[in-house]
């Protein structure tokens, strides 16, 4: 059974504890622009919205099938897609086929830059201060959108 991070966008407030642990776990420095989530700003009438973004471990995964070398592969412990570091082209590929964002490439090291869900135990979930990041068993996933999606018809039939 494998879990997949889930985000609570109403309780984000768009701290951005998210992106420095995680490029604080896996480089060693404070840095958002080496996150495997990143955080997107957006403003629409003059609201400001923090959107996190990152892999969202897809069973059909485009990027693993652009890939020209085969570096993006299942960990089958924790069912993320991981990228082999060692033979990454850095070509872009698997960053433009996402289409949801979730691969970049690292800024320094020239390779792609994915959620690897921390080998199973994602820091983000765990350094969430808004509980917007969460760790679900996959199956469990499509209910919680549900019951969010019931929430949201029962609060405008309030209106």
């Amino acid at each position: 059974m494998y879990s997949k991070i889930v985000i609570d966008y109403t309780k984000c407030t768009g701290c951005r504890t998210c992106e420095t642990v995680c490029s604080l776990n896996k480089w060693g420095e404070c840095n958002p622009e080496r996150a495997a989530i990143r955080n997107i700003r957006t403003e629409k009438s003059g609201l400001i919205s923090t959107i996190p973004v990152l892999c969202q471990q897809c069973e059909t995964a485009f990027c693993q099938a652009v890939c020209p070398v085969n570096a993006i592969s299942r960990n089958e412990k924790t069912g993320a897609l991981v990228v082999n570091e060692e033979i990454c082209l850095g070509c872009r590929r698997c960053e433009y086929s996402c289409p949801f964002g979730g691969v970049s490439v690292d800024v320094v090291r020239g390779v792609s830059v994915k959620c690897d869900l921390c080998g199973g135990d994602p820091l983000c979930v765990k350094m969430c201060s808004k509980d917007a990041i969460k760790f679900v068993e996959a199956e469990k996933i499509s209910v919680i959108l549900k019951r969010k999606g019931i929430e949201k018809y029962l609060t405008l039939q309030q209106i």
